[in-house]
């Protein structure tokens, strides 16, 4: 399971005096337990993906402030925050990808007009590829073929 990785790696960081990466997971630790309070139940994988991702995307957002804000010291250390949870993350499909699944999916489900079909596409895409998928390039694929 996922969370045993990174509480893992975690563990190893703090021994070894990766004082980036412990931060950085210590953080992740955080939420995922703060996840499980709100749950009521520990989380699963697909749940700490998304946690892992909303991270990943807060990071990129202070990105862009310290590069603005010219703070090399910083942007060099969340970007390697970035780096290492993005570690911890599926392997990403491509565009090319993408669009082969989604058009195997609109075959397999016999989808023949895309705006009526659409919520039956998503509903497949969401229970077989959720952790694999860029979901604003799926709705950009989506759109186009429109």
């Amino acid at each position: 399971m996922l969370y045993e990785k990174i509480l893992e790696d975690y563990k190893v960081a703090m021994k070894e005096k990766q004082e980036v990466k412990k931060t950085a997971l210590n953080y992740v630790l955080a939420q995922i337990k703060n996840k499980k309070i709100e749950l009521q139940r520990d989380p699963n994988d697909d749940e700490i993906i998304a946690i892992l991702k909303k991270e990943v995307k807060a990071l990129n957002e202070s990105l862009g402030f310290l590069e603005k804000a010219n703070k090399p010291e910083e942007l060099a250390e969340e970007q390697e925050k970035k780096s290492i949870i993005e570690s911890y993350l599926p392997q990403m499909l491509n565009r090319e990808q993408t669009e082969k699944l989604i058009k195997e999916i609109i075959e397999k489900q016999g989808i023949t007009d895309l705006k009526t079909g659409r919520w039956l596409l998503m509903k497949e895409l969401m229970a077989w590829h959720r952790s694999e998928l860029d979901w604003s390039l799926v709705n950009d694929i989506i759109n186009s073929m429109l």
